[in-house]
């Protein structure tokens, strides 16, 4: 029984699930390219929106009843460690929202670099989310990542 009872059937959210970690994925080793104006736009924005969707996913304190969680899916209670990540998300927040006026204020130019370490700490967390999924859900999720990978 998942950790957290939830108000949504978790076998059908496993597609948009691994939607978003293939997308973050992808986007991710995207960001370690150099690519031109508007595609490394586009694959940076990608990542870190995905980024912080599945930093929601991880998140074991969040209430929200709207959005899916990570425990809702595991035999224990799961936390994701992403240190980097936590340093820069609300930065990241206000990056992704241009017209802000956080936007403007902000003193610390954004060159992208810790995108390198959001991607590795994503994927650990994702492989450690894999390892606490509840038996009966494992085999959808490795299905549904050969599908789309």
């Amino acid at each position: 029984m998942p950790v957290h009872m939830s108000n949504y059937d978790p076998k059908k959210a496993i597609t948009h699930i691994v939607h978003d970690y293939v997308s973050l994925v992808m986007a991710g080793k995207d960001t370690q390219k150099v690519l031109k104006y508007p595609f490394n736009h586009y694959a940076e924005r990608t990542f870190l929106t995905h980024c912080r969707a599945l930093d929601d996913f991880f998140d074991p304190d969040k209430t929200d009843k709207q959005d899916l969680h990570a425990n809702d899916f595991t035999k224990t209670k799961f936390s994701a460690d992403l240190p980097t990540w936590k340093k820069w998300r609300r930065h990241i927040n206000k990056h992704l929202m241009h017209l802000t006026v956080g936007r403007i204020k902000n003193k610390i130019p954004w060159t992208g670099e810790p995108n390198k370490e959001f991607l590795r700490e994503f994927t650990a967390a994702w492989s450690k989310f894999l390892d606490a999924l509840e038996d009966d859900l494992k085999p959808l999720f490795e299905e549904e990542i050969k599908r789309r990978t």
